[in-house]
């Protein structure tokens, strides 16, 4: 009984009946073998490696490789804040839509802002921003060499459209090449005049923005900063005709 009604709860955060069963398998043996996952979880051992792929692309299991290989739990955690993320996000877009539909001349959804102040707490919030979104634009109005190299390292492997704008005045001959190694990923922009800011919209409505150090800390992560995160689809749309502006008014990298 009890494992019907986790495996119901596991088919509500997305998750197909067979892939609810394997999960369930793998927690309760930490460890264990495709073919004791089958026998355990009564998924026909013909779509069991079917299911553990599934699960292994989705992040709720990692595998250990061996003979034979081993199957654990993943990042269980990071997995169900992502449901929570995208459900409050499809939420607020069905209220948005509903409000569009109805006679009110404004409707605007109220922006919800938050205020942290440290380089550890933005990573975070990239990672998961980026782990969730279809699209992002990026705006680098100041340069730190280690910050640059970690987002990169975070959006690296994450796919969906991207635009990311420089100011020409932070362009040389490093950062070119630094840029040139992402310019598979994005869509890199250098425009004459940015705000001294990094900014990140993901989805037209989740912001990120990062105001600078002082000076004397723009090359470092010990620097005070202020980070504004702000959720909400008005700003979100007034930046996004920016954007479009941009794209006109700005040069490709490889013309600069």
């Amino acid at each position: 009984m009890i494992n019907m009604e986790i495996e119901k709860q596991l088919m509500r955060v997305g998750l197909t009946e067979y892939e609810a069963k394997v999960l369930i398998s793998i927690a309760k043996n930490n460890e264990i073998s495709a073919k004791e996952i089958s026998i355990n979880s009564g998924v026909p051992y013909s779509r069991i490696y079917d299911t553990i792929n599934s699960l292994l692309k989705k992040q709720w299991i990692n595998k250990r490789a061996g003979r034979p290989s081993l199957f654990l739990l993943g990042d269980i955690d990071g997995r169900i804040e992502e449901y929570i993320d995208e459900s409050r996000q499809i939420t607020e877009r069905i209220k948005f839509n509903l409000e569009n539909l109805s006679e009110k001349e404004i409707y605007e959804l109220s922006p919800t802002i938050n205020v942290e102040r440290n380089w550890k707490n933005f990573y975070k919030k990239i990672e998961k921003l980026s782990n969730t979104s279809k699209q992002l634009t990026c705006v680098f109005g100041f340069y730190n060499q280690i910050v640059f190299e970690k987002i990169n390292l975070i959006l690296k492997n994450k796919y969906g459209p991207k635009n990311l704008f420089l100011k020409s005045e932070l362009l040389n001959n490093e950062l070119a090449k630094e840029l040139k190694k992402m310019s598979s990923l994005f869509n890199i922009r250098v425009l004459p005049f940015t705000p001294k800011v990094l900014l990140f919209l993901f989805d037209g409505k989740d912001i990120i923005i990062v105001l600078p150090p002082s000076m004397k800390n723009t090359a470092s992560e010990e620097g005070e900063i202020k980070i504004l995160e702000i959720r909400n689809f008005e700003i979100g749309k007034i930046l996004e005709k920016m954007i479009e502006i941009a794209l006109s008014e700005s040069l490709p990298l490889n013309n600069i």
